[in-house]
């Protein structure tokens, strides 16, 4: 909050343009997930759904590290798209429960990028 309020008047990543193309990403991702959910949901593999939404989470967060011109969201990107394509192997290898497995490594990924930002921000850029 501190931080929040030292940068309030710094400006924003997004512009007019930004803002659009952002609004695009978001609807495509939003689509995107509701879409597989409700797909997963009728073939009765619900439990891939979390995987699903990390997966859609993940590659939607490479436009948007370009779009914001933050290139360690491309980490972060990178990170998450992972997680979910091997946790299905990972979890069924030992009998844990997709979104525990998913959920727990897409968590600390963001975690870890948050508590970085804030560090830089922290730090003066």
């Amino acid at each position: 909050m501190l931080l929040a309020w030292r940068y309030w008047h710094d400006g924003t990543a997004f512009d007019g343009d930004t803002s659009r193309a952002f609004g695009i990403v978001v609807g495509i991702e939003f689509g995107a997930a509701a879409l597989g959910a409700v797909a997963l949901a009728v073939r009765r593999h619900r439990g891939l759904i979390p995987v699903w939404i990390a997966f859609v989470v993940g590659v939607h967060l490479f436009p948007v590290a370009s779009l914001i011109r933050y290139p360690a969201i491309h980490l972060v990107a990178a990170l998450i798209t992972l997680a979910a394509l091997v946790s299905v192997p990972l979890a069924r290898s030992r009998s844990i429960t997709l979104s525990a497995v998913v959920g727990t490594a897409t968590g600390a990924v963001l975690l870890t990028a948050a508590l970085c930002s804030l560090a830089v921000a922290a730090l003066g850029h």
